[in-house]
């Protein structure tokens, strides 16, 4: 550093002022060493990879085709994770876009209404439920026991603070369709996966308290909009409000 740093004493070893000072700037050059590290793998990897964040596994089913086809080149990399967390990594750039379940309010980024998905209780034909038609109210299917996949996101937040008496088992998402296919639990759907589980013997209901419905945002950088622009379009064309 040319200047000393260290107090030295026997037996003792401690900071001078310089070295207090050395040390506070240590700190930024080992956080901009991590920050430019991880960013020069993304900008390299961008070039194959397209990577997606969200809050639920919702947006991946609506829009997993459509980014196929629109980077058959590249791969894509999604993953389920706290709103927080997504804002935070889009705004370094660990993201090239995200869903969120409200809009952000960040002036470097742009939230873009995406589509509304509504959830459902699927019960087999012998279920008591099964002769309701207009839907349910969670407090009718609180202390049930329900098969659930892992990780859906703000889905586990909100099944799990209103239905605090109910059980739930948790499968593979891989696993889950054939478990319930040969099951009398009950388990849950939205308006985007029913398509998915048409051929089950089931009766799906829709669950009728707000909580029940979520709306998606598409947020992604204000820099990156000419780069996203015709998969921004792609999107919103596909997308409504009720879909």
């Amino acid at each position: 550093m040319g200047v000393p740093i260290f107090n030295r004493a026997k037996n003792k070893l401690s900071l001078n002022d310089a070295g207090k000072e050395v040390v506070k700037y240590a700190n930024f050059v080992i956080e901009a060493e991590r920050t430019m590290k991880e960013r020069a793998v993304y900008v390299y990897n961008s070039s194959f990879n397209l990577y997606v964040g969200s809050v639920a596994p919702g947006p991946m089913i609506k829009y997993g085709n459509l980014l196929f086809s629109t980077f058959p080149h590249k791969q894509i990399i999604s993953k389920i994770e706290p709103q927080e967390d997504l804002i935070n990594k889009l705004l370094n750039g660990n993201y090239d876009f995200i869903f969120t379940y409200s809009k952000v309010d960040n002036n470097l980024l742009v939230s873009q209404l995406a589509f509304q998905e509504n959830l459902y209780v699927t019960v087999p034909r012998t279920c008591f439920l099964a002769g309701v038609t207009n839907g349910v109210h969670f407090s009718e299917i609180d202390g049930q026991s329900f098969l659930v996949s892992n990780n859906l996101g703000i889905w586990d937040n909100i099944v799990s603070k209103n239905l605090p008496k109910s059980k739930f088992f948790l499968q593979d998402m891989e696993n889950l369709y054939n478990i319930v296919n040969a099951s009398t639990i009950p388990n849950f759907s939205t308006n985007i996966t029913l398509p998915l589980k048409a051929e089950l013997d089931r009766i799906s209901l829709p669950i009728l308290d707000d909580e029940a419905k979520v709306t998606f945002y598409l947020v992604y950088r204000k820099q990156d909009k000419r780069n996203l622009n015709s998969l921004l379009k792609l999107i919103m064309n596909k997308s409504c409000k009720y879909d």
